[in-house]
């Protein structure tokens, strides 16, 4: 992580865009949720509480508390609710059910007030928060008032704040924050489990047992009502306390004898076996950049471990933080980061940085769920990028682009995922290619139900399906999940399978093709994703619409990983494989004809071709001679079939004379029959060979041309042609 950090760094101060050095125990307030606000805590004169408020997401991504010790610090620090009570497991469940359960805990908490205070006193949960508040008011209040006192203005807000917080009573505080807070939990404010926190018996004792079991606990900041120009709670009054605390670093630094050696980028070697600082990161958290520690014996055998392993001095290990605090700004994201998947982060960036944002991370789909926007397709986001790169002149077509992602393995431990560095040539052609196997399929007859509703009706109506180019980051969700036979996703999302990973999508896009890698995709999404084309293609056959998602990426997946295999589309679509599908289809669309008008639409369970869908899979010989027998009656009617007055209604709404349907799909199979006689069939279906029947099910039919009445093969010759295999 070090070495990809430094070359960041380097592309950063390249262009002269100047970051700012945080000082390492000034450490970010934890991220916001509606269940975990951050809240103020306004203090008077004399360290009095005075109100307590909400602060909004925006405000709390400036601020940063001064943490020596983890859990000690100031003005911000956590607390746990007041209050912790014992309830019966099945109401426990009760109230963590949506508004019904926080309607629930009100109540439970009101009657708690109506308790006497002895049994008030009984449940008290706040007593691990005053050991905290103690040493936070007194021994972090010290230590600041140390590093700061000869460089604060006796009128300055950081000076009043100091000498506000040594004047507060610890318990007087806790009474004053319990008053202040009971309000804001009555009127919906602030929610209730800030007041009193609710466990069943067991958990009560693990909690009491075991020091390291996580409980709730809220982000506090505090604040003065008599601030100069700023408040406490302001990016100007941090960025204040970051420059005093940076400036007594460099005073103390200097009368340290320095080290005159280098360290492995050419810096200063001072500080070598010092702890590297830690960076807080959207989505994962807190990551420390150098995890190497002599208290694992597998990184500390040979006595060469942490700052024995790699010289990085004090200079080398502030400018990665800085790249790496840069690189992750909010106002970066989908740009020179992204969310990768569970866990990850993608950073991409040029060499040479451009003066204006471009979406390189955003490109990868390293970007939120909702990724596939009109302007956020994937063939229109990499041409932007390929010119705006191009835009930038010589320079940035010899520079590099360089992209790693950091995966958080778990509390602790944090690593490099994937590294690797393309120019812009290769990346244009690997993206042009990744698009082109996406739509390396042919036109699909699938639909889908439109998001607009019909102004008249006030419902949606079927719209033909538009293929989609899968983002290379999220591929790995579509390999990964596996589909039952009925349509249904098997896997829950406690049983996620992780066979692979985020980044394996960009080493199918960007590196040479691995032949074992592609095999092993096919493989595996051929499994886990048949369920779902069986659905599609009984759907289709039935002229219905099938309750799917992603009906725009699923068959785009089968197109790019036959490209990657070798298969284009116009080779694939003359092949036995992708003719047997067709086969199926036409004998489905015949089957529904019959049933609806011989049986005046009684369908069956399952049409005749799609129910053979599995069994093409294993056995395609003797799948085709049941088929030709199955079929035979079906057949021989829309050879006979000659009434010209009967009607039916297409998707669209136009109508078609039924006679005319028939004739077409009679004219159809015995043009894929004549294909089918010439070809030679395989005895087991290879993955590759799947991923065609199902496309051939799927795929539309072009209009049919004039055919002579004896210039076609009956379903006799294809049961013939089925016994000589």
């Amino acid at each position: 992580m070090i070495d990809e950090l430094v070359k960041a760094a380097n592309a950063i101060e390249k262009v002269g865009i100047k970051t700012q050095d945080w000082h390492p125990k000034l450490k970010v307030l934890p991220k916001i949720k509606k269940k975990a606000p951050c809240i103020r805590i306004w203090l008077t004169a004399d360290g009095h509480i005075h109100d307590i408020e909400p602060l909004a997401e925006e405000r709390v991504a400036q601020l940063r508390k001064y943490e020596p010790h983890n859990g000690r610090s100031l003005p911000g620090f956590n607390v746990r609710p007041i209050f912790r009570l014992v309830k019966p497991q099945d109401e426990i469940q009760q109230a963590g059910r949506g508004a019904a359960g926080e309607t629930l805990k009100m109540e439970w908490t009101k009657a708690f007030f109506n308790c006497e205070p002895a049994e008030q006193a009984n449940n008290d949960f706040w007593e691990k928060t005053r050991e905290g508040l103690n040493q936070s008011f007194g021994k972090v209040r010290e230590d600041l008032e140390n590093l700061c006192n000869e460089s604060l203005e006796e009128n300055e807000t950081l000076n009043k704040f100091i000498k506000i917080v040594a004047q507060i009573d610890l318990i007087q505080f806790q009474n004053e924050y319990f008053e202040k807070l009971l309000p804001k939990i009555t009127d919906g404010t602030l929610p209730v489990t800030m007041m009193c926190y609710f466990v069943d018996k067991a958990k009560k004792n693990k909690e009491d047992s075991d020091s390291r079991v996580a409980v709730p606990k809220f982000s506090v900041f505090l604040d003065v009502l008599d601030y100069t120009d700023y408040p406490v709670a302001h990016e100007k009054t941090i960025s204040r306390l970051n420059d005093i605390l940076c400036g007594s670093d460099r005073e103390e630094g200097n009368t340290l004898n320095q080290n005159t050696a280098q360290d492995a980028y050419g810096l200063d070697a001072n500080d070598l076996n010092k702890k590297f600082p830690e960076v807080s990161l959207p989505f994962l958290g807190g990551i420390k950049l150098r995890s190497q520690v002599k208290a694992v014996p597998a990184q500390s055998r040979y006595n060469l471990c942490e700052g024995q392993t790699f010289h990085v001095g004090t200079e080398s290990r502030k400018r990665t933080k800085r790249a790496l605090e840069w690189l992750s700004k909010q106002e970066h994201n989908g740009s020179t980061y992204g969310i990768a998947g569970d866990n990850e982060l993608l950073f991409a960036y040029p060499s040479t940085l451009p003066k204006e944002k471009i979406p390189l991370a955003k490109m990868f789909g390293a970007q939120n769920d909702n990724a596939y926007q009109r302007e956020d397709k994937f063939e229109q986001l990499s041409q932007s990028v390929v010119k705006q790169l191009q835009g930038l002149g010589q320079t940035a077509l010899d520079s590099q682009l360089e992209l790693f992602s950091l995966r958080k393995m778990d509390k602790a431990r944090t690593k490099v995922a994937y590294y690797r560095n393309v120019t812009l040539e290769s990346l244009e052609d690997a993206s042009t290619a990744w698009h082109e196997g996406c739509q390396n399929i042919p036109t699909l007859n699938v639909w889908d139900w439109s998001e607009v509703k019909n102004k008249k009706t006030g419902k949606s109506y079927p719209i033909a399906v538009k293929g989609l180019t899968v983002f290379p980051i999220k591929l790995h969700r579509y390999l990964n999940s596996i589909w039952k036979k009925d349509g249904t996703r098997a896997d829950s999302n406690k049983s996620k399978t992780k066979i692979f990973e985020p980044t394996d999508g960009l080493r199918l896009l960007l590196e040479r093709q691995n032949k074992g890698m592609i095999a092993h995709m096919f493989e595996r999404f051929m499994q886990h994703a048949q369920g779902y084309f069986l659905t599609l293609c009984r759907s289709k056959g039935k002229n219905e619409i099938a309750n799917l998602p992603d009906k725009r990426i699923y068959p785009g997946i089968l197109g790019l990983l036959l490209k990657k295999s070798g298969k284009n589309k116009e080779v694939f679509m003359n092949e036995s494989a992708f003719l047997l599908g067709r086969c199926l289809r036409i004998t489905d669309e015949i089957h529904r004809l019959y049933c609806e008008v011989v049986r005046k639409n009684e369908l069956p369970s399952e049409l005749c071709g799609s129910s053979l869908l599995i069994g093409m899979m294993e056995s395609p010989v003797s799948t085709l001679s049941q088929l030709a027998m199955r079929s035979a009656p079906y057949v021989k009617w829309a050879c006979a079939y000659h009434d010209d007055k009967s009607v039916k209604k297409n998707f669209d709404g136009t109508e078609i004379k039924i006679i005319v349907l028939v004739k077409s799909w009679w004219n159809r199979w015995s043009e894929v029959a004549d294909q089918l006689h010439s070809l030679e069939w395989p005895k087991r279906l290879t993955p590759e060979e799947r991923a065609q029947v199902f496309l051939g099910y799927l795929a539309s039919f072009p209009k049919n041309k004039p055919k002579k009445e004896d210039d076609h093969t009956d379903s006799k010759n294809m049961a013939k042609q089925g016994d000589k295999k």
